[in-house]
Order: structure tokens, then sequence, then C-alpha cells
């Protein structure tokens, strides 16, 4: 079996060297690992008294959003829209008897 590399660019495999392929061939994509790991896993999850103690702290350092005017009226406007389509929403299922 021949190994291939390529890269993802635009949310498509660009081969580095198809040349060896014929056109059509299916292939199998198994990717390989950045070597950087994001997050934990849940085992890695600590509910101690220090490491909540730690989140406590850590959440107070965030900045609170702050909107301008025009930002704000916008979020209002998606807000009531979000609201009526809900209303609607069960409006349509109470009528059709749907659980």
């Amino acid at each position: 079996m021949i190994t291939i590399k390529g890269t993802v660019k635009n949310g498509q495999v660009v081969l580095e060297d198809p040349a060896g392929l014929p056109e059509g061939t299916e292939v199998n994509v198994t990717p390989r690992s950045s070597g950087t790991k994001i997050g934990l896993d849940p085992s890695e999850w600590r509910d101690d008294a220090a490491a909540l103690a730690d989140w406590a702290s850590w959440i107070t350092t965030f900045e609170p959003l702050e909107f301008t005017a025009e930002e704000e009226a916008d979020l209002a406007r998606f807000r009531e829209a979000m609201r009526q389509f809900n209303i609607e929403a069960v409006r349509r299922q109470m009528e059709a008897g749907e659980p």
C-alpha cells in the first residue's frame, strides 16, 4: 500500500503528488494528529476544592461584552424573532397534536 501526503485546503484534500493515481481512483484518508491537544478529556476533569477555586478565580477574569446601541437593537430584534418563531412552532405542534 502506498502513502500519499496531502493537506486540507478550503474543505478539500489536496494531494502533494497525485500523479501516480489514475483519475477516479478512490482513496481512504486518515488524518494525522497535529500534536496539539485542545481541551481536556472527561477523565482529566478535576472537581476537588482547589480545582473549583481555580476555576472560580479564572472566570472572574472575563470582561463583560460591550455592545453598541445598534448591536443591542439588532440583538433585541433577533431575540424577538426567535421568540415569535418558537411560539409559532409550539402552536403548530399543538394543532397537529404532536408530542
